[in-house]
């Protein structure tokens, strides 16, 4: 209704991994490899996510690769140390609104969430605000953090 442009339908499957002496962790960081199907293709992406920076939304580094085979990348991330720690499944929806990416995303058992993406603050502050969620709580924990709380919560 706003104007934004439907982009897809993925359905996503995100393994989180974690290093026996919990480097990544301790600094912040998350390595992800997820399996993203839309229709009929399914791609995978490598993910390394940098330490969390001091702003009033989730900003960090993040460096994305496509990769051929998922399956043999999960066989050489195990090879190099890392162990599969914790699977996020959602179904995302996705829209271009102005200079933002939006998505709803549906995540077993956690719920749905709206995540907007844009190249600086003033951006995801004005998407924030024409989809008329400015003045909502934001979530600044990730899902795979969510998830692990759930989990352990069980």
């Amino acid at each position: 209704e706003l104007g934004g442009r439907f982009v897809a339908e993925q359905r996503q499957s995100d393994v989180y991994f974690c290093d026996a002496d919990g480097t990544l962790e301790q600094r912040g960081c998350g390595l992800r490899l997820r399996s993203e199907t839309v229709g009929d293709n399914t791609s995978a992406i490598l993910t390394f996510k940098g330490a969390r920076q001091d702003s009033v939304y989730k900003v960090r580094p993040e460096y994305e690769t496509p990769i051929a085979d998922g399956g043999a990348m999960m066989h050489i991330l195990e090879g190099l140390g890392y162990r599969a720690a914790l699977t996020v499944t959602k179904t995302r929806w996705m829209w271009e609104l102005d200079d933002c990416e939006v998505c709803l995303d549906e995540v077993p058992p956690l719920g749905c969430f709206v995540e907007v993406e844009g190249d600086s603050a003033a951006a995801v502050k004005a998407a924030l605000t024409r989809l008329e969620l400015a003045d909502k709580p934001h979530v600044v924990e990730g899902y795979a953090a969510l998830m692990a709380k759930t989990i352990a919560a069980r």
